[in-house]
């Protein structure tokens, strides 16, 4: 994890930010959700969707992850994450992580938990006690990322997008302040 770096993410960042999250919903739902949703995805509804998140006055918490690239003096955007006050009642906690999105190629290494940390860190920083979120009950791989990181499975709920129906699973971490202090 020595060539990445997380950091607050600037509202220029919005397009690059949207390429990432399409990448990274095509390389990480693929089987998970109906093709269809997945073809549907556009870079540029995503640009002004975190263009207009960037750019809030009530900006929520978001942060990129930048990896150092082949010459010294660049670096790439290959993960974001971001969170705000919970929008979802359900999950009964007063902050959300309302995305958490690595590259595939950057799996694996640690950097989801720090991207995660950094945003409950985050979320505390701002007074908040516990924070959830949401993830499909068949994504197996990042539901034992949740549970490995310490998040408590909570209630369930079913989201209709268009023509796709998604069973989610909320991970609940109950006490931020804990969460922090292990890492």
């Amino acid at each position: 994890m020595n060539d990445v770096r997380i950091r607050m993410a600037r509202a220029i960042e919005a397009e690059t930010i949207a390429r990432v999250h399409v990448q990274a919903w095509v390389e990480s739902y693929r089987g998970l959700v109906p093709d269809d949703v997945i073809e549907a995805l556009s870079v540029e509804r995503n640009t002004g969707m975190w263009g207009g998140i960037l750019g809030s006055e009530h900006a929520a918490i978001v942060h990129v992850v930048e990896r150092c690239g082949l010459k010294a003096d660049t670096t790439e955007i290959v993960g974001f994450g971001s969170a705000a006050d919970a929008r979802s009642p359900e999950l009964g906690t007063s902050g959300e992580v309302t995305a958490l999105y690595l590259l595939e190629a950057v799996k694996r290494g640690g950097i989801g938990r720090a991207l995660l940390t950094s945003l409950l860190d985050a979320l505390a920083a701002r007074g908040h006690r516990s924070a959830g979120l949401w993830v499909l009950v068949d994504n197996q791989k990042t539901r034992r990322f949740y549970e490995a990181v310490g998040g408590r499975a909570g209630p369930r709920r079913v989201v209709t997008d268009g023509p796709a129906v998604m069973d989610e699973i909320a991970y609940v971490w109950d006490d931020l302040m804990g969460f922090a202090g292990e890492n």
